[in-house]
């Protein structure tokens, strides 16, 4: 099931490396848990419905909005990764760009919780995994 988890997780950020976040839902719980690093505007855990409406309002708040994920290592029901990603705030002309890494844990098929770091250790240690 772990490769199957580490496939998911390349479905989902295929098309978002070309703009496209139409598929980042098809695959969470409905209980799912989003929990941002806490040096992102409004940090904090967001469950179900809450989760899905900051991601979204994150993805809407940039023009031009790309994620490219990478670095995929199998933790069994969690996958650990790295994103990047590049956009301009709406309404400016300056384009920004992130580095992040992701833990997104599975449970049956479908992700339960989705954690983003500001540091690649961080993540490592809450995927269960060590350098």
């Amino acid at each position: 099931m772990s490769q199957e988890n580490v496939e998911a997780v390349r479905a989902i950020f295929e098309p978002t490396a070309r703009g496209d976040f139409s598929r980042w839902f098809d695959k969470v719980t409905d209980d799912f848990v989003f929990v941002t690093s806490p040096d992102i505007p409004d940090a904090g855990t967001y469950q179900g419905e809450a989760g899905r409406a900051w991601v979204t309002a994150w993805v809407e708040s940039f023009e031009g909005h790309t994620i490219e994920a990478s670095d995929f290592i199998d933790g069994g029901d969690k996958v650990f990764f790295e994103i990047f990603q590049r956009g301009r705030p709406r309404g400016s002309e300056v384009p920004v760009e992130g580095r992040w890494w992701v833990v997104m844990t599975f449970r049956g098929g479908a992700a339960a919780r989705i954690e983003v770091f500001d540091k690649r250790g961080l993540a490592l240690e809450a995927a269960g995994l060590s350098e």
